[in-house]
Formats: C-alpha cells, structure tokens, sequence
C-alpha cells in the first residue's frame, strides 16, 4: 500500500507537537501538567469552546469587567470565570499580540490581567486535577507561555510575514525576549526609547 501523503491529527496530536517544538525552539522547559493544560487550550480554541456571555451592548466581555465579575462570584463560579479570563487573555496575547498594538486594550493589558486571574486561580483550593502549581506557572510565566503560543500561530499560518515595526512595538510593550530576538534575527539591535545605543 503506499504511502500516505497526508498525515491523519487529532487537534490535540498536532498542537502538542507544534508546542514541543516551540517550547524546544526558545529553551522553555514546564512540568508535564502545565504542557498538557497547554495543549488543552488550544484544542479547545479549535473547538471555539464558549466564554461567558457578553454584557448586554458589549460584542465580547471585556477582561476586567469579567474580573469584576469573577470576584463577585461564589466560589464555583469564580473559579470558573478566572480561568475562562486567564485562558482568553493568553491566548489572544499569544496568537493575536499584532493585532492587539492598536487596540485601547494592549498585549500588556492582556499580559496584566490573564496573570493576575491564574494567580487567583492558584490560590483557590484547586480541585480540577491539575493542581494549584500549574495556575501559579501560568501566572509566574505567562510572558513566555504568550510566546511560545505566538510561535505556534506563527507556525500554524499560511503567510509568516511580519511588521517589523509591529514586531518592535510588541516588544516596547512587553519585553518579549522572543520578539527581541527575531528583530536581533532581522539585524535589529531593540532599544527603549530614550536608551542610548551601545558602541
């Protein structure tokens, strides 16, 4: 029989190989669970796994006003709401951070909020199987875990070409080390506004 040119995936088959590759790709190394919770998040995005219900004369639910919600909460359904809010904003930060420059609501925004509710998520007695350690490394760490999602969707699109200027202002943004080496890949030495250059 010959052999087969296209190659049959699950989603979660495919995503866990393009995170194992851009995790390997920017020397990112987490705990098993965490990987797994990864994966997990973008099989669901595939699915378009549904967020809360937006507020009446909103197209979507703005990150704070669903942390204001959240904390408003009882226990269930905050939990459920944080991670809901820290999910959305890692990985819109991650997949979507170029389209984020020009919005009100930045990628520092998303980076802001999305760690501040998986860092209450690991504070609430966690009983969802992976542990309060895996909502506390994706608060510590979401910078990096924005980044390896950002390589993922890099990987996963047709076109890979990218603004420079968009890619500097990401990193004017959030200090990205991922977007400081690609311009340095580019031939672009970043540097804060106000910095001086090195000689």
């Amino acid at each position: 029989m010959a052999e087969r040119l296209v190659r049959e995936q699950t989603p979660a088959e495919f995503f866990r190989e393009q995170l194992a590759r851009a995790m390997e790709h920017q020397k990112v190394s987490t705990s098993a669970f965490t990987e797994f919770y990864l994966v997990n998040l973008l099989t669901g995005c595939v699915h378009a796994d549904a967020l809360p219900a937006p507020e009446p004369g909103y197209d979507e639910m703005p990150l704070a006003l669903l942390y204001l919600r959240a904390l408003q909460s009882d226990r269930y359904e905050r939990m459920r709401l944080l991670r809901a809010m820290g999910d959305t904003a890692l990985f819109t930060s991650g997949f979507f951070a170029d389209s984020l420059a020009s919005r009100l609501a930045d990628v520092a925004y998303y980076h802001a909020l999305g760690g501040r509710a998986y860092a209450c998520l690991s504070q609430e007695d966690v009983r969802s199987g992976l542990g309060a350690s895996v909502f506390s490394e994706l608060a510590g760490r979401f910078g990096e875990f924005a980044d390896v999602l950002a390589e993922v969707s890099e990987s996963t699109r047709l076109s890979s070409h990218k603004s420079i200027v968009e890619l500097y202002e990401r990193w004017i943004h959030t200090g990205s080390r991922r977007a400081a080496l690609l311009l340095a890949e580019r031939g672009i030495a970043p540097v804060l506004p106000g910095e001086s250059r090195p000689q």
